[in-house]
């Protein structure tokens, strides 16, 4: 039992302002600018370290819409044969999954005998039931639902684009008043690169185009809305995911109202984790990357969360991952009880921040495009792919310079597995194909063809790491090197502290390594650095040199007695790793 004295908390701690408190830290930072601790946010604007409630911006017109936190955890199941498909949902019912999605390889698996056959046996008021990919006429579909004893209490919804042609469509949902059929699916642009404003923007876009469109037919504002479901992709960067839904949230009711509905209309979110993070490779992180993404998703405020299993199949057992994936709702529900508090984070001075700057940024956007003419117009004149082909552009170059790290990927990489090593093939083909906004395919592609390249010739090119000079700096930067390297695959043939004097470098290049990274931690390292390359030169004509940390002055010496490159935070590290592959033969 809990007692209460009555006494406030931090009573005896005088309260500390924000300009107070930014000047302390800019006296702890010494050297270190200010500026190092800011976070500027894929979306353009700039969040402090720390807020305080007179600091914090408040968001528009902010309502959670919930009466509670619970959420429906939904298991994608393809359906090739319905029978089979049945099956598959049924155990995943048994499972505790509180939603099946349904994704139809087929129109001809829509039809009326098939749907009995799909919903055999399932409870279809206890779960809800989306149903996705190739369904054929959504008119003939929804009218063939509506003959299924129980579907009119089901609150599933059709996760497909409404066909321009929609004359029938409300009045075929009638019988099924809880089944939703206007989707709102931003996923494909956040596959594409959009920034979570931008994700936002193009949600509110396409309820304004839908709202526009059906009231244009007469139908009623309250009705469309109540058909509505908007789907999501919820990335790894917690804090800003879980502030995306509240800023949706908090903007769709200025929409709604715009087109007569009610401001408490409540239009339902979707959350699918992301798949543009998704390792070939390191499978297992994989899984904490959905588990943070679930988590933002779910105190975040979505209805429904999906969350694909982490690996394909080709390094864990398909049914494995599936299980393991799914078993992350129940221990954030039964275990965390993170279904037991509405919107945890109102109230927090930095989330509310940032869901307020991330509403703002959003609202801009929207805005340009309705002026363009709505959302349709906005995509046929270029306008929403060309701003996300920005965004993806500079997404693209923070990953591949590593101000974005990966873990397993651009960062501390994990051995290939047995299975993996079994399996180059079918890994080398999933990489080769992967979407070009994926985060991983290119930095997994140099491991793959450096694994391809030991098969074939017995050994992998290897990289020796000199290191001279301070020995506490030398070692961080050669931790820096072997890290850089590995990531494209290389072996790391050894690390040394040594002289500059020819015996030591005999020692060292006595196995031939293909590049020899030189780690020199002097203040001014040129004179030590021009030695040791003039030697390796000598000794070993064919290596390839390089040097870590940014040119110093008087470089020019360093490239004329030999040196290839510099490797240091801010290159283009997969350019340079594709670079160093060609160089020594593996591409």
């Amino acid at each position: 039992m809990t007692s209460t004295t009555g006494i406030p908390l931090f009573q005896d701690f005088p309260p500390v302002s924000w300009e107070e408190w930014k000047a302390r830290a800019t006296a702890d930072l010494r050297d270190t600018p200010y500026d190092r601790i800011r976070w500027n946010t894929p979306d353009g604007f700039v969040l402090e370290p720390r807020y305080s409630a007179d600091h914090k911006l408040i968001p528009p017109g902010f309502s959670v819409g919930k009466s509670q936190n619970r959420w429906n955890s939904c298991r994608r199941i393809p359906v090739t044969d319905c029978g089979t498909a049945n099956r598959d949902a049924i155990a995943a019912l048994s499972e505790n999954a509180a939603a099946i999605e349904f994704f139809f390889s087929s129109t001809d698996l829509c039809s009326k005998k098939n749907l009995e056959l799909l919903f055999e046996g399932i409870h279809i008021p206890a779960a809800a039931i989306y149903l996705s990919g190739s369904v054929g006429d959504p008119v003939r579909l929804l009218e063939n639902l509506a003959s299924i004893p129980g579907f009119g209490e089901n609150n599933g919804c059709l996760l497909t684009e409404p066909p321009r042609n929609s004359q029938g469509l409300f009045l075929a949902a009638l019988p099924i008043p809880a089944f939703r059929f206007l989707a709102v699916d931003t996923v494909p642009w956040h596959d594409r690169g959009a920034t979570p404003s931008q994700e936002i923007a193009l949600a509110l876009a396409g309820v304004s185009d839908l709202m526009h469109r059906f009231t244009g037919e007469g139908e009623n504002p309250e009705r469309i809305a109540a058909a509505i479901e908007i789907v999501m992709a919820a990335g790894s960067s917690h804090f800003i995911e879980l502030a995306k839904p509240r800023a949706l949230r908090s903007l769709l009711p200025f929409v709604l109202k715009a087109y007569g509905a009610a401001e408490t209309s409540a239009v339902r979110l979707f959350a699918r984790t992301s798949a543009k993070n998704i390792s070939l490779l390191d499978p297992f992180t994989n899984l904490l990357r959905q588990t943070t993404e679930a988590v933002s998703s779910i105190l975040g405020g979505y209805d429904t969360l999906q969350a694909d299993p982490f690996d394909s199949g080709i390094s864990v057992p398909r049914n494995d991952a599936e299980r393991i994936s799914a078993n992350i709702h129940l221990i954030l529900r039964e275990e965390c009880f993170l279904d037991r508090v509405i919107d945890p984070a109102a109230g927090s001075c930095y989330i509310e921040t940032l869901t307020a700057e991330l509403a703002a940024a959003a609202w801009k956007q929207f805005v340009e495009i309705e002026t363009a003419g709505g959302l349709a117009a906005a995509i046929k004149n270029d306008m929403v792919p060309e701003a996300i082909a920005r965004a993806a552009s500079s997404a693209k170059k923070n990953v591949e310079n590593r101000k974005k790290t990966l873990i397993g990927v651009n960062r501390y990489l994990w051995p290939l597995t047995a299975a993996q090593q079994e399996r180059l093939d079918t890994l080398l083909n999933a990489a080769e194909t992967a979407r070009e906004t994926s985060e991983t395919a290119s930095f997994e592609l140099l491991r793959i063809k450096a694994e391809k390249h030991r098969i074939k010739t017995g050994s992998i090119p290897s990289v020796f790491i000199r290191l001279s000079g301070d020995p506490s700096l030398g070692f961080r930067l050669a931790a820096f090197t072997e890290d850089f390297f590995r990531c494209g695959g290389f072996d790391i043939a050894g690390t040394a502290l040594l002289d500059a004097d020819s015996s030591s470098c005999g020692a060292a290049l006595e196995n031939n390594p293909a590049i020899v990274a030189l780690c020199v931690a002097e203040k001014n390292p040129v004179p030590d650095a021009e030695l040791i390359c003039m030697t390796i030169r000598k000794q070993l004509p064919d290596a390839i040199i390089v040097m870590a940390g940014k040119p110093p002055e008087g470089h020019e010496r360093l490239l004329a007695a030999g040196l290839d490159s510099f490797i240091h935070n801010g290159v283009n590290v997969l350019a340079m790793l594709q670079s160093y592959h060609l160089k020594t033969g593996i591409q």
